[in-house]
């Protein structure tokens, strides 16, 4: 049926007609965008402030429909990015070391290059060539693969791209670092943290909270009030960027039982630290951290590493802070009769999986594997 249209002074782009029904109205207008016409055309609202709200909301619609459709890697990516932190699915920490990765692989290729115009076969190519160029890990190409794919996942589900490029992606690289450790290298490591003079005491306990599977930023947020007799409460981190959070999961929030010498450690550390803050004026409270430099700030997150280039020095034995937590597990599963979730609790694993997976095993194990199996025979 033919009806007669009569514009709207309030806005011409909306007319309206009468029908069987009464009257109603339409929205009719063209919009350009990057030189691109679109017709824009609907009927059958009821007032003239449904059509107009309905107008609005297809302009943003088609503005978003046409900006999309020429996004880029590097916009989507902010966008991305934005999304994660305003959902909280990220952390900051995530957030920084996600950026960092595309700043520094990706966006120098890649961050141009329109959403859409990316495909498999390009993308393919240049992850291979890539890392055999960088020389990067295997593992290091599998957390930078699975972000980007992650990126392009997210645009397909928001309909920016019809179809996913960056899947079934071959990985290369070369092998990780090492984090096997012989129980005769483990016990060289433990000695000359115990007894060398060329680790400070709060160097010397720094270190011995490793050997007991604490995490980097863990240690570096332990205040004197998760001291508590044996026990010590993993309940806050400070990261790289000097950020106090909570820890990585909700697992990760401890209590973790002490040996007598990390004990002894700890209690003398806070002693000496109650010195240093009456030094700067000031009275150690039960909230305050162990760990502080002269000036009774916390130490900076290079601590740690720095002590640990001396032990590697010194013992000639290269360790570094997360070898140790997976030390500390290949240990720990070697002891016979210890249950495994007991050994999950202390690393603050929700799953014995990924405990098993720190477990690099031993030498020294496999010989006594071997000599037990063949005592079947």
């Amino acid at each position: 049926m033919r009806y007669t249209y009569k514009k709207e002074r309030r806005d011409p782009q909306i007319q309206s007609y009468t029908t069987t029904q009464g009257k109603k109205w339409r929205i009719k207008f063209s919009i350009t965008i990057h030189n691109q016409k679109k017709f824009i055309e609907k009927h059958g609202f009821r007032s003239f402030d449904e059509a107009r709200s309905a107008k609005q909301d297809l302009l943003n619609q088609v503005s978003t429909n046409f900006n999309n459709k020429n996004i880029t890697v590097y916009e989507y990516f902010n966008q991305y990015c934005q999304e994660k932190i305003d959902n909280g699915s990220w952390r900051y920490t995530t957030y920084k070391q996600s950026t960092y990765m595309f700043e520094r692989n990706i966006f120098p290729t890649w961050g141009k290059f329109k959403l859409k115009d990316v495909t498999r076969l390009d993308y393919q190519s240049w992850i291979t060539k890539y890392a055999k160029n960088k020389k990067y890990s295997k593992n290091y190409m599998r957390l930078l693969n699975g972000l980007v794919a992650g990126v392009f996942t997210d645009a397909v589900l928001n309909d920016v791209i019809v179809k996913n490029p960056i899947q079934k992606i071959k990985v290369s690289g070369s092998s990780s670092r090492d984090t096997s450790i012989t129980r005769s290298e483990f016990n060289t490591v433990f000695n000359f943290i115990k007894d060398s003079e060329k680790l400070t005491l709060q160097q010397r306990t720094m270190a011995l909270l490793t050997l007991i599977g604490l995490r980097h930023e863990e240690i570096m947020g332990i205040r004197v009030k998760y001291v508590k007799q044996n026990m010590l409460g993993i309940f806050e981190t400070i990261n790289i960027h000097g950020q106090v959070s909570t820890p990585k999961t909700s697992s990760s929030n401890r209590w973790v039982p002490m040996p007598p010498i990390i004990e002894e450690h700890i209690q003398r550390c806070i002693q000496q630290t109650k010195l240093t803050y009456a030094a700067n004026n000031l009275i150690m409270s039960k909230n305050d951290l162990i760990f502080v430099n002269h000036l009774a700030k916390h130490v900076r997150y290079s601590e740690l590493s720095t002590i640990f280039r001396i032990i590697s020095r010194e013992a000639n034995i290269h360790v570094w802070p997360h070898k140790m937590r997976h030390a500390f597990s290949t240990i720990a599963f070697g002891i016979p009769g210890l249950n495994p979730k007991d050994i999950a609790n202390i690393l603050g694993h929700s799953k014995i999986d990924m405990s098993l997976y720190y477990n690099n095993g031993t030498k020294e194990g496999q010989t006594d594997a071997m000599e037990k199996i063949i005592s079947l025979f």
